[in-house]
C-alpha cells in the first residue's frame, strides 16, 4: 500500500511498516505519538532457576513446557518464551554456544524520502 494509506490504518490503532523491514523496524501510536519499535539482541542472563523454571512457550505450539523441556526445541533452532513476556523470545545462537533474547525497543527511527514514496508499506 501508498505510504498515506499506512498513516491512516497507523492512526486508527494498527501496526505499520514496509515489506523489507517486516520481522524488524515497526511503527505504532502511542497517544499521539508514532514510535519505532526495533529488534534488540543481547545475551539472556539468567541464574540457576532456570533450571527448573517453567510456564515456556515454544513458537507454534501453545502447550507451556518446563525449561528442560524446550532445550530439544532450541536446538532446532525454535523460539521460546516465558508466557508472560510480549515482544520478546530467547533463542539458540549455535555459534557461540548462547541464549540470545531478541526484545522490541522503542528506538529513534529517521525513514528517508524513498520511503515516503514507497508502495510497499503493509499492515501487521
Amino acid at each position: 500500500m501508498k505510504f498515506c494509506e499506512a498513516m491512516e490504518k497507523l492512526k486508527a490503532g494498527s501496526r505499520v511498516t514496509r515489506e523489507p523491514w517486516k520481522g524488524g523496524v515497526y511503527f505504532v501510536m502511542v497517544a499521539e505519538d508514532v514510535k519505532s519499535f526495533q529488534p534488540k539482541l543481547s545475551p539472556y542472563i539468567y541464574n540457576e532457576d532456570i533450571m527448573v523454571s517453567d510456564g515456556w512457550m515454544v513458537e507454534g505450539d501453545e502447550n507451556e513446557y518446563k525449561f528442560c523441556d524446550i532445550i530439544p526445541f532450541l536446538q532446532q533452532g525454535k523460539h521460546a518464551r516465558l508466557k508472560d513476556w510480549n515482544n520478546m523470545y530467547i533463542y539458540l545462537d549455535r555459534q557461540n554456544k548462547m541464549l540470545v533474547v531478541h526484545s522490541m525497543e522503542v528506538l529513534p527511527f529517521v525513514p528517508d524520502f524513498d520511503s515516503f514514496v514507497a508502495q510497499d508499506w503493509i499492515e501487521l
